[in-house]
């Protein structure tokens, strides 16, 4: 047991020192990531890092925003209600949730929506589209009382 706790001890030590350039990254990964593919998104935070590493800013060299931004449980229960478990959709999620600004997804096979649609659903979650002849009273409504809002089908 006392040999856990010190390994931890170092654990968290080394994620102390690195904090600073962490943090900083996975900033510049909810402010720029989103349109990129994985591969891009793996050169930009490779950039970052060195760009970091030139300015004395200590920070991983194995980086994860979701390793960061999220936490087992959260992305576990993002799983049950319908994402799929591959990294650059629990990389998005991680977007989606932490981003101060609307989401745009662009999702042909649904299932981001889906997983929106599970999630929200307990937040009372308004689903509308642009064809809907009351879409705009639902969506001043749902913003003046702080519901979630799906916009579906904007073209």
């Amino acid at each position: 047991e006392q040999i856990r706790w010190q390994e931890s001890v170092v654990q968290f030590e080394n994620e102390i020192g690195n904090v600073v350039g962490n943090v900083f990254v996975a900033a510049a990964c909810v402010a720029y990531y989103g349109a990129f593919t994985s591969q891009y998104r793996s050169e930009l935070v490779s950039r970052w890092i060195n760009h970091c590493r030139q300015l004395g800013v200590p920070v991983f060299d194995d980086f994860s925003l979701v390793g960061t931004l999220a936490d087992s449980y959260e992305i576990r229960q993002w799983n049950a209600d319908g994402l799929p478990r591959d990294t650059v959709s629990t990389e998005n999620a991680v977007l989606v949730t932490r981003g101060k600004r609307w989401p745009l997804m662009i999702d042909p096979q649904e299932q981001a929506n889906r997983w929106i649609r599970t999630m929200e659903m307990k937040n009372g979650l308004k689903v509308i589209k642009l064809s809907n002849p009351n879409y705009l009273r639902t969506l001043e409504n749902a913003i003046r009382i702080g519901m979630p809002v799906l916009l579906e089908d904007v073209e």
